[in-house]
């Protein structure tokens, strides 16, 4: 798991992960926010990884520093292999947005006879219908399909003074090219664009480490 400070790293390791580089393993929970704290303020560290005999244990402890945050978003691509990017706040992003919650009413009898797994598939399918409302709306295209679900990304930031982290929930899409593209200016949008791989310098320049890196990781994947 890697939690991104802007452009900087926090990694999250199982105890059988290889890491070239210096791993540290806390003691406690009070000593892990100390050591967030620490991250948060040397800034001229650009990566620090932890590690625990219980990784599960360390992922939640992490997670209970935080107010999270729940996003979806697409990395979406056209016939001629293009990817999709908005233009906001001065960064290059990937077309996201908060999502918003399912009808929490009384639960029916059969509701309440759900499984474990199929609750876990009612919230893949909520979290694609984020998606693709957000890239919908975000560039104005109307058509879309989603192929596959993507690994989640995380990042930090601080709002009203309370630290958050946002959790993204990303999905491959494909979408024909010859949409009109039509920025959403009330979410800051200013651009929406199109981009071929080789031309990706100019974005990945400009846009926050977790999205760099999963671009990359996935840029010359045949969809």
């Amino acid at each position: 798991m890697k939690i991104y400070f802007k452009n900087r790293c926090l990694q999250l390791l199982k105890p059988d992960a290889d890491f070239n580089g210096q791993i540290t393993v806390p003691e406690s929970a009070q000593e892990l926010e100390q050591i967030l704290r620490d991250f948060e303020k040397r800034s001229r560290l650009s990566e620090l990884a932890l590690s625990s005999p219980d990784y599960k244990q360390l992922k939640r402890d992490i997670k209970s520093l935080f107010t999270i945050v729940e996003a979806a978003g697409g990395f979406v691509r056209n016939e001629k292999g293009e990817i999709l990017f908005i233009f906001r706040r001065g960064k290059w992003d990937l077309p996201k947005g908060k999502i918003e919650r399912r009808g929490e009413g009384r639960r029916t009898r059969d509701e309440g006879r759900r499984t474990r797994e199929e609750e876990r598939k009612m919230k893949i399918e909520h979290r694609k219908a984020e998606a693709v409302r957000e890239v919908k709306e975000e560039t104005g295209i109307g058509e879309v399909k989603v192929i596959r679900k993507m690994k989640p990304t995380y990042h930090v930031f601080h709002e009203k003074g309370v630290r958050m982290l946002k959790k993204s929930y990303w999905f491959e899409m494909t979408a024909p090219k010859d949409q009109k593209l039509v920025p959403q200016l009330e979410e800051d949008i200013r651009f929406v664009r199109w981009f071929l791989p080789e031309d990706l310098g100019i974005v990945l320049k400009n846009t926050f480490g977790s999205l760099r890196e999963m671009v990359e990781e996935n840029l010359h994947r045949l969809p």
